[in-house]
């Protein structure tokens, strides 16, 4: 069978053999690829550079039956910065083990590749807080899912809780609840979740102009685990990586 060019992003790996490497690829219009780097971990192989974490890149695939071959690949970015900060690395592998989670074989996903694509570049090159880039990920990643917390109305009730005094949130109702249907539980401020909805506006190349203050922070990231574990199942690889950020 002929060859193919395949834009992607590596966006995880497992070692084979001895110099072997399994990779998991991220094509915006192949969705997820399956495939094997021979000889990628020694020193003087071509894939080397290729077969890393995040690098994104032209790779060319040689597909026989169900196996597919990496024969070679043009780097076109590396995000080589978040090699050298450990929150910033952390993030970044959940991000990509989210995406894992939800790309199917052969299923073309060009918002979710564009909204990887841009939250690793943020992570790598600019200086924003790291978790307001999670978190603005994960409000994009769950809305893109299916699963967009319900931040304007009672998730119960379904009645409009923007003038509401109190309100709470459950992962498991899918969002927002008034006092009336949660009678027992930590408030949530309105101001994390207007903050939410705000996020949610913006485009995937506007999200590094997301800047919260560490009150919200604490607010909104373990919300938005809860929504993950929800979704996902509380053993989900990408949750229990989630689990290791603070």
């Amino acid at each position: 069978m002929p060859t193919e060019l395949i834009e992607a992003i590596v966006t995880g790996y497992t070692d084979y053999r001895d110099n072997d490497r399994m990779l998991t690829l991220f094509s915006a219009d192949r969705g997820r690829i399956d495939c094997k780097a021979r000889n990628c971990r020694r020193s003087t192989s071509p894939l080397l550079a290729c077969a890393q974490p995040f690098v994104f890149g032209e790779f060319e695939l040689f597909s026989s039956g169900e196996r597919t071959t990496v024969n070679a690949c043009d780097v076109r970015e590396t995000f080589y910065p978040l090699r050298e900060d450990v929150d910033r690395f952390l993030i970044a592998s959940a991000c990509t083990a989210l995406c894992n989670t939800v790309v199917g074989r052969e299923s073309p996903d060009e918002p979710l590749f564009s909204l990887l694509y841009h939250t690793l570049s943020f992570l790598a090159y600019s200086e924003s807080e790291p978790k307001d880039l999670l978190i603005a990920f994960l409000l994009h990643y769950l809305d893109h899912a299916g699963y967009r917390p319900t931040l304007t109305e009672c998730a119960v009730c379904h009645r409009d809780v923007r003038a509401d005094a109190a309100l709470f949130y459950s992962a498991e109702a899918g969002g927002a609840v008034c006092a009336a249907c949660l009678h027992s539980g930590k408030p949530v401020p309105k101001l994390a979740l207007e903050a939410m909805r705000r996020i949610l506006l913006l485009d995937h190349d506007a999200l590094v102009r997301v800047v919260l203050t560490d009150a919200l922070r604490e607010q909104i990231l373990p919300l938005l685990k809860a929504s993950c574990k929800r979704m996902l199942g509380e053993t989900d690889h990408a949750v229990l990586m989630l689990d290791q950020i603070g």
